[in-house]
């Protein structure tokens, strides 16, 4: 993504102004559920990216859409307005979330499966992603039906692939190997 960098280097800025855990803890609120509505909202993004739109009109319905913003995440909102670097500023949540999460020592971890797994399976996996990252872990397990069986851990950026699917293609790679030689 192009905007990326100048998207991280909002996102450190803004958690450099940090005077508190407390005013950490409200900015990282306020930028997870921005994080949230745009992952869940293409017409966000859209509206966000429109060349069309006026970027005062944009900052206008941002603060509609997220009325309960901290007077930090508002001024920060201003400010990459003021810029003229509004469409950055969902990629400025997500980058700020992942400073967050990265200071405090947490991570997210998603875990796709064929069917819902039960809660000891969960806090297996959990257990064992910990001692592994020496982090906090936050796992999330999401259901895929086209799975079959098996699952996909993603870690970070991380992603080990375990799924029928697959072991399938690795198979299949083996055998095409094999048959060439």
């Amino acid at each position: 993504m192009i905007n990326t960098r100048a998207a991280n280097r909002y996102a450190k800025a803004f958690l450099s102004i940090t005077k508190s855990e407390d005013d950490l803890m409200i900015m990282f609120k306020d930028m997870s559920s921005v994080k949230k509505a745009f992952e869940q909202s293409q017409e966000l993004k859209l509206f966000i990216d429109s060349k069309v739109i006026k970027d005062t009109d944009k900052v206008e319905t941002l603060k509609k859409v997220f009325p309960d913003l901290s007077v930090y995440s508002t001024n920060l909102l201003d400010h990459i307005m003021n810029s003229g670097r509004i469409d950055l500023f969902d990629d400025v949540a997500k980058c700020f979330v992942e400073l967050y999460n990265e200071k405090m020592g947490n991570q997210n971890v998603i875990l796709i499966s064929a069917s819902k797994l039960s809660h000891d399976i969960l806090t297996e996996i959990k257990s064992k992603v910990k001692s592994l990252t020496s982090k906090t872990v936050y796992l999330t397990n999401k259901v895929d039906k086209n799975l079959i069986g098996g699952f996909i851990l993603k870690v970070g950026d991380k992603q080990y692939d375990a799924s029928f699917k697959q072991q399938l293609k690795n198979l299949e790679h083996e055998f095409f190997n094999i048959s060439i030689h």
